[in-house]
């Protein structure tokens, strides 16, 4: 081993310094707790010291608690001692304003380094402050709200769907950070409770929010000076989509060899096993696309701040949404071939009539599109080609293979609307997003025209992936159905569940215990369970849950209006429609505001009805906010208690360009 010979600092004052709030974990506070002498009187937690919380932005102190200090560490070049501090500083702060002014800036500029927050020990010497040591915070306590998992889970979760995924996707957190080069994450990122999927915001805003700030540039000189930096760190992203497509194959193959399983009059243990078996191809699968999620949102900041430093502020909008308004996303693609089945269907006016005249159900009751071969044929190949899009996240739910209705409800919204062929209004986009690159480039210095031009084709390479993994994923829903009610068809002949379907309000380890022990004691506490747990489902998709855990905030209405994000400029003035559940869909008028928790791509048709979108919600990035934009129809995302405050047929303004909703 090498000897290792350093300067010492021989502090007058020392201590840590929390790039973040330890205790509370909020990511916008630094906390500092100080003393005389050497920081081991700080570190060993045997004496009294004095502590601050300081805002991290701009270094001005929240919060002071200043102790009377009894004793300190100093040093010579003997050693170390301890000895008493002296009763006319006992009682006075060891810190001034100035020298923690300057200890926040050093921590700032700490943890912009690392792109993370850090634990630092510091020491002030000779008028000197010195940085002893860095490491990344190693947790982070949980602040859970619906900030980030609202848009993702708007609607209650079955106990087992969650246990079935949570697993994968906190493996998928701790490889993606892995990749990013980001500290590994200690806890949970998503929880549930009552049914509700909270996410941890102080570990989204340290991670995803973090990550994406710190590339934030304010000149064009910043960004040239930042691209060799930008190339070490983030050469992964440039290899990630075709190491996603090449591993994409083995996961389908996989889906294949269990969808062809047979299933029928096997045992309650090799169900359930098929069950895992399905659990672990999909976690397998996940892995990577944390980070593709991430990396879209960090490409978009940084692609925006590019943007705004080269042509100004209030052009910068504008001019990003131009630049990202159109990419090939496998939603696009399905709602094409949606709208060219509704052109085949008006062509056709008797079957047009007779599909209006009644509901999705009642229409495939009485034969459907049979009296077609040709519409019959094209009807049926969209469902065997993307049938296995789900409606809700929750794989209780059914697909629409097993609800087919719902792929009828939207030809019909699509039919009695004035929809433009989509492929001129691509044609549209593309040719604006053309000029405006062409121009943006023009404007920059010619060592950065081609490094922008890599970046606008990243953020587009991974918005149309984020789209296609999400198409991908939602495939394991066909057989997690499959297995799962394979499972409680067995344990319905048991008398352990009413219904089949039951089975998904099990828990897992209940439900794994179960299948082992395999005894009446075990499996009349899971019949109890899965009762209980469906009672409270029941109860509590009723309701609106709070936005933040333990927090029963009223929504703010302010000047007759409430606040969000902007998703779409544009204004619209029209009478709103709630929609919950896809239940809703074929009630929804021509000409109404959408007003919902969320929307995904089975909702996209009714963009194609509406005057505007409001949701609970989501942000610009989100499927509402990049589907309205496409279809220019205004949008405002993340109104916060806006299902509560409204009622359908209200009249409301909705202007997307300032995030504003106006009674």
């Amino acid at each position: 081993m090498a000897v290792v010979v350093q300067k010492m600092a021989f502090s007058r004052v020392a201590g840590v310094g929390f790039c973040i709030n330890p205790v509370t974990g909020n990511p916008a506070e630094q906390s500092i707790d100080a003393n005389y002498g050497l920081g081991e009187s700080v570190v060993g937690g045997e004496f009294p010291v004095d502590h601050w919380l300081l805002d991290k932005k701009g270094g001005q102190v929240n919060e002071a608690v200043i102790a009377s200090k009894t004793k300190r560490v100093v040093a010579d070049i003997t050693g170390t001692r301890i000895e008493s501090i002296s009763q006319d500083i006992a009682d006075a702060p060891c810190l001034t304003e100035q020298e923690l002014a300057e200890l926040s800036g050093l921590m700032r500029r700490v943890e912009a380094l690392y792109g993370y927050p850090q634990d630092i020990e510091w020491g002030l010497a000779d008028g000197r402050l010195w940085l002893l040591q860095a490491r990344p915070v190693t947790r982070i306590p949980p602040r859970w709200t619906r900030d980030e998992s609202g848009e993702r889970f708007p609607s209650v979760i079955t106990p087992l769907a969650w246990d079935l995924v949570e697993e994968g996707f906190h493996q998928s957190l701790s490889h993606s950070f892995e990749l990013m080069g980001l500290p590994p994450f200690h806890g949970k990122w998503f929880a549930l409770f009552d049914n509700y999927v909270y996410g941890n915001q102080n570990a989204v805003e340290i991670y995803a929010e973090g990550t994406a700030n710190a590339l934030n540039v304010r000149s064009v000189a910043e960004l040239v000076a930042a691209l060799p930096l930008l190339r070490k760190r983030y050469a992964w992203v440039q290899e990630l989509p075709l190491a996603w497509s090449r591993d994409l194959d083995r996961y389908l193959l996989g889906l294949g060899e269990l969808m062809a399983e047979p299933l029928a009059g096997r045992p309650v243990p090799e169900l359930w096993a098929y069950v895992l078996r399905v659990k672990r191809l999909g976690a397998e699968y996940f892995l990577p696309n944390i980070a593709i999620s991430i990396t879209q949102r960090t490409l978009y900041k940084l692609v925006y701040s590019i943007i705004e430093a080269g042509i100004g502020k209030q052009a910068a909008p504008a001019c990003f949404d131009r630049l990202l308004a159109y990419c090939e996303t496998k939603t696009g693609f399905v709602n094409k071939e949606l709208y060219r089945l509704a052109r085949k269907i008006e062509q056709r006016p008797e079957l047009a009539k007779k599909l209006r005249a009644s509901n999705g159900q009642a229409f495939l009751a009485a034969g459907g599109f049979g009296e077609d071969a040709v519409v019959d044929a094209a009807f049926q190949r969209f469902l065997q080609d993307h049938g296995h899009r789900e409606v809700e996240f929750d794989p209780y739910h059914p697909t629409w293979l097993e609800a087919p209705w719902l792929v009828v409800e939207n030809l019909k919204v699509m039919l009695d609307s004035e929809l433009e062929d989509p492929t001129e209004k691509e044609r549209a986009l593309k040719i604006a997003m053309a000029e405006t690159e062409r121009q943006l480039l023009a404007g920059m210095p010619e060592e950065l025209r081609f490094p922008v031009q890599e970046l606008l084709r990243l953020a587009r390479v991974y918005t149309a992936l984020d789209d296609i993994e999400h198409y991908q994923t939602t495939r394991l829903t066909l057989p997690f159905r499959r297995g799962l009610r394979a499972l409680g068809e067995a344990l319905q002949t048991r008398g352990i569940v009413a219904e089949a379907m039951d089975v998904f309000f099990a828990k897992a380890t209940s439900l794994s215990a179960a299948v082992q022990r395999n005894n009446t004691e075990s499996w009349s506490k899971l019949k109890a369970e899965i009762l209980e747990e469906k009672t409270a489902y029941l109860k509590n998709r009723l309701r609106s849950p709070e936005w933040e855990l333990g927090k029963s905030a009223a929504t703010v209405v302010s000047e007759g209006g409430l606040t969000g994000l902007p998703g779409s400029p544009g204004t619209a003035h029209a009478a709103i429609f709630k929609v919950l559940s896809t239940d809703d869909f074929s009630a929804f008028p021509q000409g109404a505001i959408l007003v919902a928790r969320t929307t995904n791509p089975a909702w996209t048709p009714l963009f194609y009805k509406a005057a505007a979108i409001v949701t609970e919600s989501g942000g610009p990035l989100s499927h509402g906010a990049v589907t309205a934009r496409e279809v220019g129809l205004p949008a405002v995302m993340s109104v916060r208690g806006v299902l509560e405050v409204l009622e359908n047929g209200q009249m409301i303004t909705v202007d997307g360009t300032a995030g504003r909703v106006i009674i």
